[in-house]
Formats: C-alpha cells, structure tokens, sequence
C-alpha cells in the first residue's frame, strides 16, 4: 500500500485529470451564458494563485531535502508516460459500441474514453519520493 504521501500526490493527480476538464465545460457554458457573472474570472484567478502559493511550498521543502538538486528527464515522468500512452492509443483509435434498441452505438464519446483512460494510468503510476533513488 502506498505512503499517505503517494496517496496525496496520486489524489491531487487525478484530481487535476478529472476535474480541469469539468471546470472548463462550466466555463464554456457560462462564457456563452447572458449571464456570465462579472467576478468569475477573479475567483479562478484567486484559486488558481492559491495552488500556486502551495506548489512553492512544497518546492521549498523539495530544495531543503535536495531534491531539486538533479534534473529530472522530462521523458521519465508520470505526465509523459501518460501522454505517450494516449498518443499511441489516439493513433489506433477507438472502436466502443453498445447495443441499444438494437442498434449499435457509440458508448462513451472517444473524448469521455481517453480522459477515462488517462486518470486510470494516472492512478496506477508508482510516485517517486523525494530522498530515494
């Protein structure tokens, strides 16, 4: 079983591959809503200024341990694998159909089923810790 700390880094992980999508949909909406409230580009602004002050935080503490002290090859990390992964998968395609009234259909949309796909490999990475190697 993974540390509490993995655990938080793996939730924060599929937290950012499930919710950013949904946040964007509500955003289109509201965009094209008549209604598009006045201070919402100022409440993103302030959440998104928030997860900064925590990434510094957590970057600190990477540095006190050393951590940051040795580059890391983009290529090697969790989000590169991922996207690898989908990229293969976008060039064989995806064929899913369910049968409903007895005529076949699409079952989830090719988007709904690759961002299904990327929070499952999202989920199944091993997270490394700072300190080992």
């Amino acid at each position: 079983m993974p540390s509490a700390a993995a655990r938080s880094v793996l939730f924060f992980r599929t937290y950012r591959e499930a919710t950013l999508p949904l946040y964007a949909a509500l955003v289109d909406e509201l965009c094209a809503s008549p209604h598009l409230p006045l201070q919402l580009a100022t409440v993103l602004e302030d959440i998104g200024q928030e997860f900064i002050k925590l990434a510094e935080t957590v970057n600190a503490a990477l540095n006190r341990l050393g951590a940051l002290d040795h580059e890391v090859d983009a290529d090697l990390t969790i989000e590169a694998r991922v996207d690898a992964v989908m990229a293969r998968f976008a060039r064989i395609g995806s064929s899913m159909l369910s049968i409903a009234d007895g005529q076949a259909g699409p079952a989830l949309t090719d988007e709904s089923f690759r961002q299904a796909l990327r929070i499952a490999l999202v989920m199944i990475h091993d997270l490394p810790i700072a300190g080992r190697r």
